[in-house]
Parts: C-alpha cells; structure tokens; sequence
C-alpha cells in the first residue's frame, strides 16, 4: 500500500514540474525572438478612459457645461488647461500612405497629433494597411515621454468608428530601433499604454543631440464592417520633465 501511495505521489511531483517548466518555457518563448536574445516589450492598455459620447444630447450637455471656454469643443482632448503639452511640442508628422479627401473630410497624418477627435488619420492603400505607418518627429529637448495614449479608429462617431478599420498591434520604434508592440482593445474610448522612456536623459546637453523620431507601424487590425480603410484618431502623450 505504502509502495503504491509513494508512486502515486511520485508521479504527481513529475507532473507538476513538467507543467511547471513547460509554463516557464512559454514565457520565456515570449519574451524572446527566434534566435534567442530579447524581443521588444509587448504592452496591453493600462487603463481604458469613459467611452466616447458625441450624441446630440452629449454635445448639448458639454456646451451648456463649458461655460467657460476651457475647451474649444467636444472634441478637444486637452482643454487649455496645464499639460504634458505645456513643453512638447506637436512636432512634424508624415505618413507612409494617406486616404484620399472626401468632400470637406481630409485624412492627414497631422490628424492624428492635432490633439482633436473629431479628426482621424487613414492609410490609403488597398486592403487593411497592415506594415503602413505613421511618424512623428519632435526635437531633441523634447519632455521626456513615459505614456502613450490612442484614440482607436475613426471616432468622430460610434458609426464611422464601427465602419472603418482599428489597429489591434502597433510597433513603436523610436529613431530607427524597435521599442514596443502595443496591443489595442477594440474599445470606443482612448487607451492608455505606459511605455520605457522615449527621450535623452541627460537633460543638460541636448544641444546638437538628433531629433526623436516616433514610428507607429500597424500590425495587424480590427476590420470594419464596411470599409477595410484602417484609421487612428490621435496618438499623444504624457511623461516628465514638464512643470
């Protein structure tokens, strides 16, 4: 009895340190590429903000509540009060591909770091944009940037937000060298993903330091339900060295 009760535990212990090892290996699988050496960090939303309203009685409600003119409309996401963008800078954007304008509706990259909702960036080639890009180029004494936060799709409305593509991963690479993968949630609010930090850490000799160039390559998407037009709102930031 005594000997078979030994076994049975004996193999229990087997089987709990190959699932154990097994668990180790597949983390370890992901944090590494194929060859062994460190992949880029790979970043779920820290926080998901209030899902957007910009009903009609939204609207009406937000208008008869600012009063006071802090924000120009609904879609302002900053406001005028103090920011991480009381010391960066909105900086130059480009675009590897850009959709046409539609009627008064334009598609720029610089939608997408106009700190507004109401207007997007969309890629322009044919079928979903995955490898297309959007880059941002701030200067060197640029704040410090420790989070990223994504306003997902074409979310002037809940309609244009569901007919068009989102991004589901996004590659950030800052001057050239991979950084991080974000995985976005298909959710209709901003996301907020906290970052290593992008930006010189030596705050006292910036001067002649090359500018900071933020590459945000799609991935893979979310498809539309009418377009396969891939679309991001904004993408701004907040961090240190401000105030």
């Amino acid at each position: 009895m005594k000997t078979k009760l030994f076994a049975i535990c004996l193999l229990l212990f087997a089987t709990s340190g190959i699932a154990t090892i097994s668990a180790q290996s597949r983390a370890n699988t992901r944090n590494t590429n194929p060859k062994g050496t460190p992949s880029i960090p790979e970043i779920s939303p820290s926080t998901i903000g209030k899902p957007f309203d910009f009903s009609p009685a939204a609207i009406k409600k937000f208008d008869k509540e600012n009063d006071d003119g802090m924000y120009s409309d609904i879609y302002d996401i900053l406001g005028g009060g103090c920011s991480f963008y009381c010391g960066c800078e909105i900086g130059e954007q480009k675009a590897s591909s850009t959709l046409k304008a539609q009627g008064k509706f334009n598609y720029k990259a610089g939608n997408a770091h106009d700190l507004s909702l109401e207007t997007t960036w969309a890629e322009g080639v044919e079928g979903d944009g995955i490898g297309e890009w959007i880059e941002y180029k701030l200067p060197a004494t640029n704040p410090r940037i420790t989070q990223i936060v994504i306003a997902n799709g074409y979310v002037r409305t809940k309609k244009a937000w569901t007919e068009n593509s989102r991004v589901e991963a996004l590659e950030v690479s800052v001057n050239g060298k991979k950084h991080s993968m974000l995985y976005l949630k298909d959710v209709y609010a901003l996301q907020y993903f906290d970052v290593p930090t992008i930006g010189y850490n030596d705050r006292e000799h910036l001067d002649g330091k090359a500018p900071i160039v933020i590459r945000f390559k799609i991935c893979s998407v979310y498809p539309g339900t009418k377009y396969k037009d891939t679309c991001i709102s904004d993408i701004f930031f907040d961090g240190i060295d401000v105030h």
